[in-house]
């Protein structure tokens, strides 16, 4: 496997999948792929992968959290890990065809028993031949992949459909309230027939119930996210988002990662 730093990335992932530039289907996927995609901006769609991903790794086995939400900054801000040693997508720009699982051990900076494929401050994105090469050697060698994934790409149909396979689910995350679920409804469309879930950031006063935010988008409700205020404290002083697994949150994100999730058969709820 080629690794080099800091070169030019070329265009990002979602617009040469538009222009067709990104080929190749991914065969034998055997990881179980779970991809948060935030239907508006600051529901914590980051936040939610980090918290499935710690939550997933606490069950045993190898999981990896890969960022593809480019314009960001990196996830790695979020996390407290800028300057934990390790490869990130600029690192990652020339690696192309068939990467061996052996390739990538050790090679990906950790949180908190995560492997963490992030951007950086650099914002250079994958080339889509570096992102099959290297997202295929992640399902062959994990057994969860969490992605990051930003709803407002303009191609994220096929986007979903490119990452997700049997073993994959699409984890929808919005406001519940009544903006919260318009966006819902404008991104629902592009996850297509697969296996999706809601999963509702709580609001106070809200006048939008859990179950008529499920009904309206028709999908199952994973769980409600309150809000934990004691994750900015330990964002700002670099530990990344950790709530007690015991809090109200740490047992939101349980029930997420235990409950009905990917496999085949679990597609949406069946329309009428």
């Amino acid at each position: 496997m080629s690794v080099v730093t800091r070169r030019e990335a070329g265009a990002d992932v979602c617009a040469q999948v538009r222009d067709g530039a990104w080929d190749g289907a991914r065969a034998g996927v055997r990881a179980v792929v779970h991809v948060v995609v935030g239907a508006v901006g600051g529901a914590g769609a980051s936040t939610l992968a980090a918290l499935l991903a710690r939550e997933l790794a606490l069950a045993g086995g190898r999981v990896a959290l890969v960022d593809l939400d480019h314009g960001a900054g990196g996830i790695e801000v979020l996390l407290g890990i800028e300057d934990v040693p390790g490869a990130r997508w600029s690192d990652l720009l020339q690696v192309r065809g068939t990467v061996a699982v052996e390739d990538l051990a050790g090679l990906l900076p950790r949180w908190r028993g995560v492997e963490v494929l992030s951007g950086d401050r650099s914002g250079a994105p994958p080339g889509t031949q570096a992102l099959d090469a290297v997202w295929d050697a992640l399902v062959r060698g994990c057994a969860a992949v969490v992605v990051d994934l930003p709803g407002h790409c303009p191609v994220l149909p096929t986007v979903v459909q490119r990452l997700c396979g049997p073993r994959s689910e699409v984890v929808l995350l919005t406001g519940q309230d009544v903006l919260g679920v318009a966006g819902a409804l404008t991104v629902r469309p592009a996850l297509g027939d697969g296996a999706v879930r809601l999963v509702l950031r709580r609001r106070s006063r809200a006048r939008v119930s859990p179950s008529e935010a499920a009904d309206l988008l028709d999908l199952p409700l994973g769980t409600l996210l309150p809000t934990d205020r004691q994750l900015a404290d330990g964002v700002d002083r670099g530990f990344g988002p950790v709530p007690g697994r015991w809090s109200r949150l740490g047992r939101a994100v349980r029930r997420l990662a235990e409950g009905p999730g990917p496999g085949p058969g679990r597609a949406h709820r069946a329309r009428g």
